[in-house]
């Protein structure tokens, strides 16, 4: 690296002081919340007991004998209704918000296309909570029960609880995610598209190139890099799911049958207070994560050049 180089960014740098500034409340919150909880992590090692202390030092260390769940049925059952929940949410809602952005990059009507960005951008500011409140009023069985309504108008037949059968809850989980996130995946990408250079559409135009041969030969090939990115982040959900979701839009009487990993942790740990056993099946479920995310990393990177790291 030359000295003219190094030059060059140090008065890049100096000249833009003030964006380094707006990063240290982040630094520091990231530090708080997502470092330090990491020494946490020795509770997966010891016979925990919370009147010993925040990092239980005085609590007997057992080894890996917190990490016997790895021979057990039940803690199979519940990685494979994780990774099956998680990995139905990202077929089905993954590519939406990129056909969404394609559609709307077409649009001339730029009024029209603030509105529905707008319109499906606003669920995002939506809690779980709400959502969930929202759901059981819909789907409730009672006369406000919208989709029984309309249910017994079409079809007729009895009102369906559709939020107490296991059978509807990965279909609810879907609807209400694409729902919530479709906006916020859309404006990345609308994001990203701005910063593909107008001088290639001009010159695919004045080749005899339509609308739709610039949008597959020049907007989606410059949008590869940002789902690429995009997707590394979602493999490591693979074996999590979105707590607040399943949280809330869980009751008692299907809990048990559709409990994933994060949130059999939160009953376990938290309720039950089980702290070793829950922080094993927390840190292992963290390394899969860990290992999930540079593999595809690595692979994107060979493939399209394009990493996290």
């Amino acid at each position: 690296m030359g000295s003219n180089e190094i030059t060059r960014k140090d008065i890049r740098m100096r000249s833009c002081w003030i964006l380094y500034v707006f990063l240290i409340p982040a630094t520091i919150l990231t530090f708080i919340f997502s470092y330090i909880p990491m020494f946490t992590n020795i509770m997966a090692f010891q016979d925990y007991h919370i009147n010993n202390g925040w990092l239980g030092l005085g609590s007997k260390f057992v080894g890996f004998r917190n990490f016997y769940f790895l021979k057990e049925r039940w803690f199979w059952e519940l990685a494979g209704r994780t990774v099956f929940y998680s990995f139905t949410i990202l077929v089905t809602s993954f590519p939406l918000p990129l056909i969404l952005a394609l559609l709307l990059n077409e649009l001339k009507n730029q009024t029209f296309k603030k509105f529905v960005q707008t319109v499906s951008y606003i669920p995002r500011f939506v809690s779980w909570v709400t959502v969930a409140g929202m759901f059981y009023i819909f789907l409730s069985v009672d006369p406000s029960g919208v989709v029984n309504n309309i249910k017994q108008a079409v079809f007729g037949g009895e009102r369906i609880s559709y939020m107490q059968h296991e059978i509807y809850f990965l279909p609810i989980l879907v609807i209400s995610n694409i729902w919530k996130e479709l906006g916020w995946g859309t404006i990345i990408y609308l994001a990203a598209i701005t910063n593909i250079s107008p001088e290639l559409y001009e010159a695919a135009q004045v080749d005899g190139a339509n609308r739709w041969h610039r949008a597959i030969y020049i907007t989606l090939p410059g949008l590869i890099p940002t789902f690429c990115i995009l997707l590394i982040f979602s493999l490591g959900g693979l074996v999590n799911t979105n707590f607040d979701q399943v949280f809330n839009l869980q009751n008692q009487v299907i809990r048990e049958s559709t409990d994933t990993i994060n949130i059999w942790v939160f009953y376990k740990g938290i309720r039950a207070q089980l702290f070793g056993l829950s922080s094993a099946v927390a840190l292992f479920n963290g390394l899969v994560t860990f290992v999930l995310v540079m593999t595809g990393n690595y692979i994107t990177k060979k493939l399209n050049n394009t990493a996290i790291i």
